[in-house]
């Protein structure tokens, strides 16, 4: 009776706190701070652009998710986006400041895709980088 009992309670537990170990160790995992990865590239906004016009999927395997450099001039500005040559959507991490428009910048983000809809490369998590 002593040995099923201690089975019992193993059981009991592994069933309590099995759930518990999976989400904090495979489903859980913390955001990536962006700002404090170094870029694995630098490239200009028309760049990009073209690649992703050119072959979507190829671009994809190349850019998506990966933290980059996007070189180019501020041709848009609101509180909280940047776009770069009319060709790069930038989400930010702080608000924007409108006396970058139409000024040469360096903004590091994450790729986050190509938009069909507005025709542009959009990134995320994105912060100016000083030159």
């Amino acid at each position: 009776m002593n040995k099923t009992r201690i089975k019992i309670v193993m059981v009991l537990l592994l069933i309590s706190f099995g759930p518990y170990y999976i989400y904090q160790n495979v489903l859980y995992k913390d955001a990536r701070d962006i700002n404090n990865e170094k870029s694995a590239l630098t490239i200009t906004a028309e760049r990009i652009e073209n690649e992703y016009n050119l072959n979507p999927l190829k671009a994809d395997t190349k850019y998506l998710n990966k933290t980059i450099e996007i070189e180019g001039k501020v041709s848009e500005v609101t509180d909280s986006s940047m776009v770069i040559d009319r060709k790069v959507f930038c989400k930010m991490n702080e608000k924007a400041s409108k006396t970058f428009l139409n000024k040469q910048i360096n903004i590091k983000g994450r790729c986050i895709g190509f938009d069909d809809l507005f025709s542009v490369v959009k990134f995320d998590q994105c912060s100016i980088q000083q030159n």
